[in-house]
């Protein structure tokens, strides 16, 4: 069976993340959702300039149901980036001498998954944040979600079921399982766009927190083991885990300025291939002097 290439359009865009980890897609996406809620502003009528700004965000509302996505957008997002760092700290290796059951962090696979239906099962139920919790708490030894926070999230997974399957109208069976939010059944999850940035805010920090938390215990057991001067040569290890958690979000302050290759000319691949080599490797400094700080008695 042949088949039919799905269109697309060549993009162009400029963004200081990096999506290809997690904590780096976590960031980009959360931006991504950020921009539906900022429309540009063309013009300049007879209204000033607070007002236009304010009729803006009004279309948002307008316009719905862009914010009740902007909160799908955040909840997916965080529960992505749960599953794809969980996934990727179970393909480490040599973390299961520190933590014997970190394998049960990746999905596994169904028997026989229909042909429409997702291949995997996630270790814990995302939406099911108690659990997540759990789950943590036996593998690694934290609970990165703090339990005040468990209400609201149960609602913003809940939300982003009703936005994903029911068009963002609350039916009626659902009004009584929402733990935070009291809502109205048959009406439609349209909130205004200032409560929606909050939310984001909201979701972004718990997934931070979520980050730190599980960073912090696994640098806390990998370094104890490690003898005194385990910094002069960190181990392979170590040097993983700071790649994983894309921990190289510093500024390299070099006034040693080398004459600029115009690309495509002789050498240009090869001088920036050496670049980026020697500044990971001044990265992985930094990051090694502040875990020396952090982690060392």
């Amino acid at each position: 069976m042949t088949r039919e290439p799905f269109p697309s359009v060549p993009f162009g865009e400029f963004t200081i993340t990096r999506p290809f980890t997690s904590p780096g897609l976590f960031a980009y996406r959360y931006m991504q959702a950020d921009k539906l809620l900022h429309f540009p502003d063309f013009s300049d009528g007879d209204m000033n300039a607070e007002q236009r700004k304010d009729a803006l965000s009004r279309m948002v509302n307008v316009h719905r149901p862009l914010a009740a996505i902007v909160l799908f957008l955040g909840v997916v997002a965080l529960e992505d980036f749960i599953r794809d760092l969980c996934a990727r700290l179970a393909d480490i290796p040599d973390l299961i001498e520190f933590f014997p059951n970190i394998s049960q962090l990746r999905p596994t696979l169904k028997k026989n998954p229909k042909p429409y239906a997702r291949l995997d099962t996630d270790p814990a139920t995302l939406s099911d944040w108690s659990e997540v919790n759990s789950l943590l708490l036996k593998v690694i030894g934290v609970e990165p979600i703090a339990v005040t926070n468990l209400p609201k999230l149960h609602d913003l997974a809940l939300i982003r079921h009703t936005v994903a399957h029911h068009a963002a109208l609350v039916r009626p069976l659902d009004v009584s399982r929402f733990q935070h939010w009291e809502v109205q059944a048959n009406t439609v999850i349209n909130p205004p766009v200032e409560f929606v940035q909050q939310i984001s805010k909201f979701l972004y920090e718990i997934g931070r927190n979520f980050e730190e938390d599980i960073k912090n215990q696994l640098f806390r057991k990998v370094i104890g083991s490690q003898p005194a001067n385990w910094h002069e040569n960190p181990c392979e290890l170590i040097v993983t885990l700071i790649e994983t958690f894309n921990w190289f979000g510093k500024l390299l302050n070099d006034t040693n300025f080398e004459p600029f290759l115009i690309p495509g000319s002789l050498g240009y691949e090869d001088e920036i291939q050496r670049r980026s080599i020697a500044n990971k490797s001044k990265l992985t400094k930094l990051c090694v002097d502040e875990l020396l700080k952090k982690h060392t008695t």
